[in-house]
């Protein structure tokens, strides 16, 4: 099993297995996420690669694509930790939101490949040596899987609803 971390806009074939992943894990239920969606996500991982601070990339290969991991810094003033800091109210956003924060972004294991460990590595990657105190991150409530995988990394749940807001400490 191989792991890399991208810091940068990525490079052909690396976004390509991103990509591979990306659209087969989120393929299936409970996201059903088809080629639209895909193609916002490599857009995504471009334009954060450019405008964001923090690019985290993580991509684990096992005999092909295998994981992902995306992440970048969050500050007042980014759309969607401003979003998540209106869902915790202001004590909480302060607590969990400071400036910076880790976001998660994605967090995404190609589905012939689970239950190999690749969600942990990739998890852990995502988070090692960033200079936030805490990351946050939002989760489908049916995605059994990524729920079992945040709370045995000691995440905690901030907030319900549609999408679980979550948050750690690092």
């Amino acid at each position: 099993m191989l792991a890399q971390l991208a810091m940068q806009e990525p490079s052909g074939p690396t976004l390509e297995a991103a990509r591979t992943v990306y659209a087969a894990a989120f393929g299936q239920p409970p996201y059903r996420e088809g080629p639209e969606q895909v193609a916002a996500f490599v857009d995504r991982v471009r334009r954060y690669a450019r405008e964001r601070d923090g690019l985290r990339l993580v991509l684990v290969d096992d005999d092909g694509p295998a994981g992902l991991g995306l992440a970048v810094l969050a500050r007042p003033g980014d759309w969607w930790r401003d979003r998540a800091a209106e869902t915790v109210g202001p004590q909480q956003a302060e607590r969990w939101m400071p400036s910076p924060c880790l976001e998660i972004v994605h967090v995404a294991v190609h589905p012939e490949r689970q239950r190999k460990g690749i969600g942990r590595l990739v998890h852990d990657l995502l988070i090692a040596g960033t200079p936030a105190p805490t990351a946050i991150l939002s989760c489908n409530p049916e995605a059994e899987p990524a729920r079992r995988l945040y709370a045995q990394r000691g995440w905690r749940v901030l907030a319900g609803g549609a999408a679980l807001l979550m948050g750690r400490d690092l």
